[in-house]
């Protein structure tokens, strides 16, 4: 999608370009109303301007949702990139990127808890677009996975789409309980949770699944 200013900088006629303060407004009034409660006028009285005046960066709530999950996915792709391109092996490489993961996660409470508790209520192609980047990201954490299998430092029996629903859960959980001012930092917490991630793929055993004719009686059952 076109973002109508570009950020950071002066729109033209000398007008104060405040696309970030609309976009971190929103991240707020979205996080702490929900946002089906939430309104453009919200969002106008926080940036402290009328509510027309939003329309020149945004021409609906919807967009402004949209683009909030623009953002996240932006910066959530530059870091998985940035964990592939590393001379490391697998293991190593999917433990820095739990770490990492956990850690933005635990810095950007609000855009985390919208991505994964608002994206219902985007339509059309917005919706086709977030969901296609979730599942490309799951993908490629899949990858992270399988790579590790390949090199011997993860059972190979151990089914990849389980590994990556777990780790997934793990981490988009974070927001749900934790809290800044609470007793751990943040990168205590992103520690703990990479140490764990990889000790479940480091040392989780191969399930054989049961045959179809088992599951089958056990439905019945």
């Amino acid at each position: 999608m076109a973002t109508r200013v570009q950020s950071g900088k002066a729109a033209a006629g000398g007008r104060r370009n405040r696309a970030d303060e609309v976009l971190r407004a929103a991240v707020e009034i979205f996080h702490d109303k929900g946002y089906a409660a939430a309104s453009i006028q919200d969002v106008a009285d926080r940036v402290g301007v009328l509510k027309g005046s939003l329309y020149h960066y945004i021409d609906s709530k919807e967009e402004l949702l949209a683009r909030i999950f623009e953002q996240s996915d932006r910066e959530s792709f530059a870091l998985i990139e940035e964990m592939e391109a590393l001379d490391v092996d697998a293991l190593q490489r999917l433990r820095e990127f739990s770490r990492l993961w956990s850690l933005w996660y635990l810095r950007n409470v609000e855009r985390a808890s919208l991505y994964f508790n608002e994206w219902k209520h985007l339509t059309g192609d917005r919706l086709a677009g977030v969901t296609a980047q979730r599942h490309e990201y799951e993908k490629r954490i899949a990858k992270m996975i399988d790579d590790c299998k390949r090199e011997g430092t993860a059972d190979k029996g151990l089914d990849t789409r389980y590994a990556c629903f777990f780790l997934l859960s793990a981490i988009n959980g974070l927001p749900v309980w934790y809290r800044p001012r609470g007793a751990d930092p943040a990168e205590h917490i992103a520690n703990v949770y990479a140490d764990m991630i990889v000790a479940m793929v480091q040392h989780t055993k191969g399930r054989k699944r049961p045959s179809k004719a088992k599951a089958r009686a056990r439905k019945k059952s």
